[in-house]
């Protein structure tokens, strides 16, 4: 059995850290397709022998998303919270849905409580 190392010191970083990296000079890669990403994901999944059963929605079913930041009093936080802890769903149902009853056009298809769970009803 061979000796174990000994871990080199880290007191000379705790008193001089590394330098930071230099990020200015990055870019965003070019925009890649979809049927790109997916076709490459299946193949990494059969090489590594990892499940690639996914049922992908036909474009006119998806919903493209956007991002919304939103500041609620806290007690209305609080609210919606222990309502999601009730009866499940994420913030983003009960925004909709209430967008939903003062008259705002929401397919009903967008109204699933939970819609990182696509796979399941």
């Amino acid at each position: 059995m061979a000796a174990k190392r000994e871990l080199p010191s880290i007191d000379n970083e705790l008193i001089q850290p590394r330098p930071r990296p230099n990020l200015t000079n990055l870019r965003p890669r070019d925009e890649i397709p979809d049927d790109t990403v997916e076709s490459n994901s299946r193949a990494l999944g059969e090489h590594w022998g990892a499940s690639t059963r996914l049922s992908p929605l036909p474009s006119e079913e998806r919903t493209l998303l956007a991002s919304v930041r939103l500041d609620l009093p806290e007690y209305v936080d609080r609210q919606l919270k222990l309502k999601i802890a009730q009866e499940g769903g994420t913030k983003a149902h009960y925004v909709l849905k209430g967008l939903a009853t003062i008259g705002f056009e929401v397919h009903e298809k967008d109204l699933r409580l939970d819609r990182r769970k696509r796979g399941q009803k």
